[in-house]
């Protein structure tokens, strides 16, 4: 978990406390959270064309929160007819999901030592449906600019492990309940007080906004997606393509759901 901590030791030395919008001194209990997870709206893919999904990258970037997600949304699978593919149906394949990474340039990343060359600088980069923002350090006026005007347009904009900190640091998560990864609960709550950082469940969704836990929550969190455009059977098809077990995706609340106490 070292580098978990360089990346967010050096995002708190870039954010500071700008992006903390307001104090707000209401609390969320498990039930709410449940709610803003069953509840949602289903997401409605294009008449045309595919979900361009892009990932946020910077150097430091975690290599399981770009690569678990990714991963995901490539193995999504349906048949010419829409309906969830599987392995009998041959080559009657449509992959509904378009995967490409965005950043300030095109220079190599270092993603914990796979070097990652970004498919679009944010200037140039396709309209997304989806974004993905994975644990990082980087922060830029043009990132944020891009993040603040393409996530108003956007279905959904998730965040895995601390990415969350870029959402709260860009004040996307003022007044909302929040999850990241389980060792930098207390400093996230104390750095972002307007966010309110629950325990207990592998990620949370308001539905334009979503945040998970640590490193494979991300899995959990875009199978979790992957059904609110196509529903339970295709997630299900694209999670055994995976041979991924866990249920997690299906109800994330792996314990009792508890607001964060801010570290002292």
């Amino acid at each position: 978990m070292k580098k978990f901590g360089k990346v967010l030791s050096l995002v708190f030395a870039i954010a500071g406390t700008a992006g903390v919008a307001a104090h707000l001194n209401h609390a969320v209990g498990p039930a709410k959270v449940l709610a803003s997870t069953a509840q949602l709206q289903p997401l409605k893919p294009p008449a045309d064309g595919k979900i361009n999904v892009a990932f946020v990258i910077s150097d430091g970037a975690d290599v399981m929160d770009i690569v678990g997600p990714w991963e995901v949304f490539n193995d999504t699978m349906l048949t010419s007819s829409g309906k969830p593919w599987h392995g009998s149906d041959g080559d009657d394949m449509v992959m509904p999901f378009n995967t490409y990474t965005v950043s300030d340039s095109q220079q190599p990343t270092n993603a914990g030592g796979l070097t990652v060359i970004p498919n679009y600088t944010f200037d140039k980069a396709p309209k997304p449906q989806v974004i993905v923002i994975p644990a990082q350090g980087g922060r830029t006026p043009a990132q944020k600019a891009w993040l603040l005007a393409n996530s108003a347009e956007a279905d959904i904009t998730m965040s895995v492990c601390t990415g969350a900190s870029m959402l709260a640091g860009y004040g996307m998560l003022a007044g909302q309940t929040a999850t990241t990864h389980h060792l930098f609960w207390g400093q996230m709550q104390k750095q972002y007080p307007a966010v309110h950082f629950l325990s207990g469940t592998r990620f949370v969704d308001h539905g334009k906004i979503a945040t998970a836990g640590g490193v494979t929550s991300g899995i959990d969190l875009a199978l979790h997606v992957v059904e609110r455009y196509y529903g339970r059977e295709v997630a299900e098809s694209a999670a055994d393509f995976t041979e991924y077990r866990s249920e997690l995706w299906k109800n994330p609340d792996y314990d009792q759901v508890r607001a964060v106490a801010a570290a002292k």
